[in-house]
């Protein structure tokens, strides 16, 4: 498997697995044991880079949360430090609402602090290697989020930051407070219009 730098210095495999499907938006939940011989497959394949998020989770035919950060920390762990991990705060569902598009933003000091804190718990390590702000929120600056996850880095809690949907603009003011390290905006080749900040990212070294 080839292997990637995103930003400075986070080495990844340049294909990774999104773990989204297998317990968030695509229906029911994939049974868990199905979801971790695919998680085991995409390792015994190469791959090094796994991505979740605190807002992935689904409704067991049982009634009880299947959290996709428990399910990629525990097939992850006997090769935590072989792995990169990515995972993302700032977004939770509205309670009452079923919809996976009614979702509230939070990207609050606080709110970023709890989120570390159940991330890390879920996926049963002392740190995380690429954290993303999923949507951004208007009722906090660029300045402010990247003040708080440069203090996470200082902490060991992260090693590295990115933002998911970035605006050129909240990316750059981001950037000059702390290092960003990825986006991770939609692109394919039925939706190109995030092309235009390619120059951008090649300016700031951002993956």
């Amino acid at each position: 498997m080839e292997t990637r730098i995103l930003g400075d210095d986070l080495k990844v495999s340049a294909i990774g697995l999104g773990c989204m499907g297998f317990s968030h938006a695509y229906g029911a939940p994939m049974d868990e044991e199905e979801a971790i011989k695919t998680i085991q497959a995409a390792y015994n394949a190469g791959e090094r880079f796994f991505d979740t998020a605190e807002i992935y989770q689904g409704v067991n035919p049982d009634g009880s949360t299947n959290y996709n950060e428990e399910l990629v920390g525990k097939v992850l762990h006997d090769v935590r430090d072989n792995v990169v991990i990515a995972t993302k705060f700032g977004i939770h569902n509205i309670e009452g609402k079923s919809s996976t598009q009614e979702i509230a933003v939070d990207s609050s000091p606080e709110a970023i602090r709890k989120s570390v804190e159940g991330s890390l718990k879920r996926l049963n390590t002392d740190h995380i290697d690429l954290y993303y702000q999923h949507r951004i929120d208007p009722k906090f600056s660029p300045e402010e989020v990247a003040q708080v996850m440069g203090e996470l880095i200082k902490e060991g809690k992260i090693t590295h930051w990115g933002i998911s949907e970035a605006t050129p603009d909240y990316l750059r003011r981001a950037n000059k407070v702390t290092k960003v390290t990825a986006i991770q905006n939609r692109y394919s080749m039925m939706y190109r219009e995030y092309e235009e900040m390619f120059p951008l990212l090649e300016e700031l070294n951002v993956g």
